[in-house]
């Protein structure tokens, strides 16, 4: 009895214990309730709750954490299972219902004031986010690897354990468009049927924001979200298949630009994970050697300070139709089969459709791709997102996805360098350009798809036949060229270069001035008995008629190089020719030293005056003053270089001597050794005539080429040395004009201040005629001109 009674007092002494201790830990009236419970309370949010229920995110709603939950009301939830052909939420699979819920929670409580911000290193960057970190993630799926169905998880490094590539829901705010110049119809591009509110989901809008919870905060919706397709999900659709089958070709059985990594650890872990799926081996996959990889969820560009919140990826899909077209029409070309083409030519077409940021409409006239070209191949210019053949939208998990009705320009197969790319019979020059000459490689494509509108440029190719001839081959294990028959101080590498460039000539054409070489018949306008001029990459001079050209070596052979045009290409035109442009005569003289080297100029000026007799007291001079021999016994030219660029003027023999009579020139007889002021002065005279660095043509454009100059200094050979003007080697040049296309020269004054320390003499224009002006030698050429040119020294 006693003890009964005892444990009868215990027990309610320690009941009533218990029920104080629950009424003192009772949650309080004022604390919000759980999402869930809000949700609840609420009462338009049945069907999303019912989906809830059927998953694991009940414990989620009920329990502690903080997150952002987008919400769906019941007219949202109405309108999606009719679109799914769903009667009701019972009858979407659980699977489902799972990648709903999931995406629907965002981590992290964002207010709707901060929605649009991102958070780094404990500062508010404002206006920086487009999308946020939902608790749905893609696992594990199958797809083929290697003509077998495996099971395969998008992934970018080695992992160990399970795979979580989140995918991120896009949010529109205002702060965000607002930060990044975007409007609108940013948004409404995407959703047309959706107005931009300036807080919206993706074909949706927050229509009740802020609403707080223990656990979280909840925006109401007025649409479902539903997880996004990743850009490599959406190329699986049917009309993007021609795409995707280059991101996925294979040769020899090895991926060009997929990769599948078996792991073993990796695989245990999923069958421990998945035991009903029969998982024997799992693949992790990723894409190598493009700008992105498409199947990548978080933002990882190496260098970029943005984030996966941040910023995504932009890809440009090509209907079927148009990739058929061009891939028959410009990439078979030249081959039988994809799998003969060089892998950097599919790289670079890939590249060219991708960017490594989110291209929004109105941004699109600015946007380029992964190889630094405008989307709309011409810039601010060019067509805008709406007329430029943009057919499909969709965004993307990780970006932006188009489709387009076109092929997107690209400068590796629209410019002239694109056949020298996709032609087999220029692969040595091509892996010059790739290996060695990079600089001119681009220069080759620059075009108004790389933002240069006024860039010309027409080539003449060797082909690998040529340069064969010559002697050349083409060791392509370690890059390297050899010439068993080159003679002389040059090198079989500089020989190249220069026989390359040789044929190279770039241009200006735009509203102002249209410079470009339309074909190489000729210049009957300039008075040249028909011939045309233009200077080369390289530097010399080259004439053309008749579609025949001959730099300085061919002429010394008395041969004629004949080009075909294969292509008009976006930037220029490419020609074929049937032998090379020689700077020596390499083909008349093969077996001496003096076949492989340049004339000297001095050899060149004594020809030009031995056919132009009006020219002789010009030499006459030249030889009292500049002229001499070198150890061997070889002409040189005081202060000439024999590797630098010169346009020498000529005056003739009656300026020669007006020259004398105004005192400017001293009598040829008294320019010796003993009489050095004389000397000196004539010297100063000469050298005066020699320009140098540069080879200036008579060619009938009226601005100075390359280049676009329509005035143009140039320095001479002679320097100034005055102590009393103090001036000690002081340069003095030439002013270059082509007044109605004839070169003009004048020598420009040294002044300090409003004081002419020297001035310059007279201006000329040159003389034209066959033997008189355009007489081209190896990088340089000599013109008559109509007046002497000179110097004159105020000494004080």
């Amino acid at each position: 009895m006693k003890t009964s009674a005892l444990s009868l007092l215990l027990l309610l002494f320690f009941g009533s214990c218990e029920n104080e201790v629950d009424s003192h830990y009772d949650r309080p009236d004022w604390l919000e309730g759980s999402v869930y419970s809000i949700l609840e309370e609420k009462g338009n949010f049945s069907m999303y709750l019912e989906a809830v229920d059927s998953t694991l995110y009940s414990r989620v709603l009920n329990g502690a954490g903080n997150y952002t939950v987008f919400a769906p009301n019941d007219a949202a939830f109405t309108k999606f299972l009719a679109e799914k052909g769903y009667t009701n939420v019972r009858q979407i699979p659980k699977e489902e219902l799972t990648k709903i819920i999931g995406y629907s929670l965002v981590y992290n409580k964002f207010e709707s004031s901060r929605l649009g911000d991102v958070l780094k290193s404990s500062e508010w960057i404002v206006g920086n986010s487009i999308k946020k970190n939902t608790a749905y993630y893609k696992t594990i799926y199958q797809e083929q690897v290697n003509g077998k169905t495996e099971w395969v998880v998008d992934n970018l490094k080695e992992a160990t354990a399970v795979v979580t590539p989140y995918k991120y829901l896009p949010i529109f705010t205002n702060t965000y468009f607002q930060t990044n110049g975007l409007n609108s119809s940013d948004y409404t591009h995407f959703y047309p049927n959706t107005n931009f509110s300036g807080l919206n989901i993706p074909g949706g809008s927050v229509l009740a924001k802020d609403i707080h919870a223990m656990n979280g905060v909840i925006h109401e919706v007025d649409a479902v979200p539903y997880p996004l397709e990743n850009i490599d999900e959406v190329l699986k659709h049917e009309e993007n298949s021609m795409f995707k089958s280059l991101l996925d070709y294979q040769t020899d059985g090895t991926y060009l630009f997929a990769s599948y990594q078996e792991y073993k650890a990796l695989t245990e872990v999923y069958k421990d994970l998945y035991p009903d799926r029969n998982i024997n081996s799992l693949y992790v996959k990723k894409y190598a050697g493009l700008v992105y990889s498409p199947n990548i969820e978080e933002y990882t560009m190496s260098g970029s300070t943005f984030n996966s919140e941040e910023q995504g990826y932009t890809l440009f899909v090509p209907s079927n139709e148009a990739m058929s077209e061009f891939i028959n029409n410009k990439l078979l070309k030249y081959a039988n089969s994809i799998s003969d083409l060089p892998t950097d030519v599919l790289t670079n077409f890939i590249k060219a459709h991708q960017a490594d940021i989110m291209v929004w409409p109105s941004k699109y006239k600015v946007a380029q791709n992964g190889n630094s070209e405008f989307f709309n191949a011409a810039g601010s210019t060019g067509p805008s997102f709406e007329e430029d053949g943009i057919t499909g939208k969709y965004v993307a998990s990780n970006g932006f996805v188009y489709n387009i009705d076109h092929v997107i320009k690209s400068r590796y197969f629209e410019t002239v360098y694109s056949e020298i790319l996709l032609n087999p019979e220029y692969t040595w020059i091509n892996a010059l350009l790739n290996n060695t000459l990079t600089s001119l490689r681009d220069e080759l494509m620059k075009s108004s798809i790389t933002g240069e509108l006024d860039h010309n440029v027409n080539i003449v190719i060797p082909s690998n036949a040529l340069l064969a001839a010559d002697g050349y081959d083409y060791n392509e294990i370690d890059k390297t060229y050899t010439n068993s028959n080159v003679l002389g101080t040059i090198t079989k590498d500089d020989r190249i270069r220069r026989l390359l460039r040789s044929g190279i000539f770039m241009r200006v054409k735009n509203e102002d001035i249209n410079a470009e070489i339309v074909d190489f018949s000729g210049s009957p306008e300039l008075g040249y008995d028909g011939f045309g001029y233009a200077v080369n990459d390289y530097g010399d001079m080259v004439r053309f008629k008749d579609n025949k050209l001959q730099a300085m070596g061919n002429i010394l052979s008395n041969e004629w190089v004949e080009v075909t045009e294969l292509a008009t290409l976006n930037n220029g035109k490419v020609f074929s020719m049937d032998g090379l442009l020689q700077y020596s005569p390499r083909t008349t003289d093969p077996s001496n030293v003096a076949g492989w080297e340049e004339r000297r100029l001095y050899t060149t000026i004594s020809e030009y005056v031995a056919q132009n007799p009006d020219a002789s007291l010009f030499k006459n001079y030249l030889d009292k003053t500049l002229h001499g021999v070198d150890s061997n016994g070889n002409p040189v030219l005081t202060g000439i270089s024999n590797s630098g660029f010169y346009t020498v003027l000529v005056p003739q023999n009656d300026q020669m001597e007006q020259a004398i009579a105004d005192k400017v020139l001293p009598a040829l007889a008294n320019v010796t050794d003993a009489n050095i002021a004389a000397k000196k002065q004539a010297s100063d005279f000469i050298s005066a005539c020699f320009l140098t660095g540069t080879v200036l043509p008579d060619d009938g454009v009226p601005a100075v080429m390359p280049g676009n100059y329509a005035n143009y200094t140039i320095s001479t050979v002679y320097k100034v040395n005055e102590p009393s003007l103090d001036l000690i080697a002081e340069k003095t040049s030439m002013e270059v004009t082509k007044p109605g296309g004839i070169l003009k020269f004048a020598p420009k004054s040294i002044t300090e201040g409003n004081t002419v320390k020297v001035e310059g003499i007279n201006e000329a224009t040159v003389i034209r005629g066959i033997t008189k002006s355009n007489y081209m030698g190896a990088r340089s050429v000599i013109h008559a001109i109509d007046k002497y040119l000179a110097f004159k020294a105020h000494v004080q």
